[in-house]
């Protein structure tokens, strides 16, 4: 028989400052739970590992897309639900993969490791800089001075975004990233994000038509030219909407990637200190880090016709809260699943997802956590934190917004 459980918890400061043994308590019931009615909008809860991975890649659950605004069929009309809805994060097929194919052709392997030379130059000159901010022992904010600036630096040559633009954007990201947490979707959030999605909206409007006046060689200029062309499988709202959500995606789970990654360290020096002297186990370092503390911690299905869940019938229509985090401390997938242990073989969590909206920068994100860890080993011999960060209270998107350490 299945567990019920309520989902209230997931509201309270408690779990959303520790949210752990909250999803320890879920594995006791099972993989997968009913949800107790009137605590949440979802009818259930899956964080078995193997469930969960199931549930990702079945085709017969689907994101969250425009078809399920069924009371709200002006949602091109809402600034945010616009980008949401117009980008491959919140289609499915064949919708989906159309527009997927042709992003699909940037972040192949070959392109993302020829990448590392500009990773590696851009890494570099942040810890310049950082070296000299720091100096003396000056305490220096991480998330601003790296953590930050690297993912976003990357994703802004990639897709052809000025640097001097670069900053201005990430208040407007974290506005987007606000309404797509549990319980996120507040008025007055919404009408934050939405003055965002404007913003952005007119932003990239702007730099499309620069880009097609003077082309670069950047991924904005050549979809703007295959579109022109008519060789582009989308339409010009699709176009402003991938490249908001993807520059969005591309550097703000990669931000708190590079600094929960740090914490994980400081908390644990023998490890900070074996991947010091050893910089070939970066690999196995940041693919511990996204399994005990992945950024994202749920997504959302919803199943589109009647279907299962580890043996559990769940009729068409019924929501789906899929959380990850917990699926990547599975005691029955991963011994020990709270020990941060990056020797762990076989380590292979749904920090990215699985199935057909497996991230789409997964290859990216893991070199340029690579790279952002064994540089900063390599240039400081000590780093420290400089006061106690604060505790992360959000679940989608987790990590710290400020982390001030010295350096030597």
């Amino acid at each position: 028989m299945i567990a019920t459980v309520s989902l209230a918890p997931l509201a309270s400061e408690e779990v959303r400052r520790n949210p752990y043994p909250f999803y320890a308590h879920l594995h006791e019931l099972g993989p997968v739970c009913e949800v107790e009615e009137g605590t949440s909008r979802y009818h259930y809860v899956v964080h078995g590992y193997d469930a969960a991975g199931k549930v990702l890649r079945d085709p017969a659950f689907r994101v969250v897309d425009s078809t399920r605004l069924v009371e709200e069929p002006t949602w091109e009309q809402e600034p945010t639900q616009s980008i949401f809805f117009n980008s491959m994060m919140f289609n499915n097929d064949p919708r989906h993969a159309r527009m997927r194919r042709l992003f699909n052709q940037v972040f192949t392997a070959r392109r993302v490791a020829g990448l590392e030379p500009t990773v590696d130059r851009i890494i570099d000159d942040l810890l310049e800089g950082m070296a000299a901010s720091g100096a003396h022992h000056t305490p220096l904010e991480y998330m601003a001075a790296y953590a930050y600036p690297v993912p976003s630096n990357v994703m802004g040559e990639m897709l052809g975004v000025p640097e001097e633009d670069r900053a201005w954007y990430r208040p407007l990201a974290a506005a987007l990233g606000v309404v797509l947490e549990l319980g996120g979707s507040t008025p007055e959030n919404i009408a934050r994000a939405d003055a965002a999605s404007r913003e952005l909206a007119a932003y990239f409007t702007k730099l499309c038509a620069m880009r097609r006046a003077e082309p670069r060689d950047d991924l904005i200029s050549a979809l703007v030219a295959a579109l022109d062309a008519e060789q582009a499988a989308l339409s010009t709202e699709e176009l402003l909407a991938n490249l908001i959500v993807l520059f969005n995606a591309g550097f703000v789970t990669t931000t708190h990637l590079i600094g929960n990654g740090l914490t994980l360290l400081l908390d644990h020096p023998e490890a900070m200190k074996a991947l010091r002297a050893q910089p070939e186990l970066a690999a196995g370092y940041v693919e511990e880090m996204l399994r005990v503390e992945v950024p994202t911690h749920f997504v959302i299905r919803w199943a589109a016709e009647d279907s299962e869940i580890a043996g559990v019938p769940v009729r068409q229509g019924k929501r789906v809260l899929i959380l990850l985090s917990a699926a990547n401390r599975d005691p029955s997938r991963f011994p020990e699943p709270d020990v941060f242990d990056p020797a762990r073989t076989d380590n292979q969590a749904l920090s990215f997802g699985s199935g057909v909206h497996f991230c789409l920068g997964a290859a990216l994100a893991r070199l340029e956590g690579q790279r952002a860890f064994t540089m900063l080993l390599d240039r400081f011999a000590d780093i420290r934190l400089d006061r106690e960060p604060g505790i992360p209270r959000q679940l989608m998107l987790r990590g710290h917004d400020e982390l001030w350490v010295t350096l030597d």
